[in-house]
């Protein structure tokens, strides 16, 4: 690989929509990091978890301006495996959450696009 040339960034992307509040995502951060299989990604310094704002011109139109970026540092998980990982931790979170709570904030969750991120 020469100077300059990008290397894709693998990864998910969470984004919490109505209903759902900053600490809403900041909760959910927490609840990813303790996760069994992320954590053990974390602490093995293969997986980093981080609250961006988020870019895509949707702003504050249906749940907060940020979002959840759960990027590979390594080749020790592929998307498939942390989009389900991710995709169950979320679910327990959202249940959680309604049980606690009340309402059930809306998910998404899809890979990072490796051109835009």
């Amino acid at each position: 690989m020469t100077e300059g040339d990008q290397v894709a960034v693998l990864g998910v992307r969470v984004r919490l929509g109505d209903g759902a509040t900053a600490d809403d995502v900041r909760a959910l951060k927490a609840w990813l990091e303790r996760d069994e299989p992320l954590e053990e990604l974390i602490s093995g310094e293969q997986l980093r978890i981080e609250e961006r704002t988020r870019t895509d011109g949707q702003k504050g139109r249906l749940g907060p301006d940020i979002e959840l970026v759960l990027q590979l540092l390594g080749d020790v998980a592929t998307v498939v495996a942390l989009t389900e990982y991710t995709n169950r931790a979320v679910k327990t979170w959202k249940n959680n959450r309604r049980r606690l709570q009340g309402g059930d904030p809306d998910t998404e969750i899809r890979p990072l696009d490796p051109d835009g991120e």
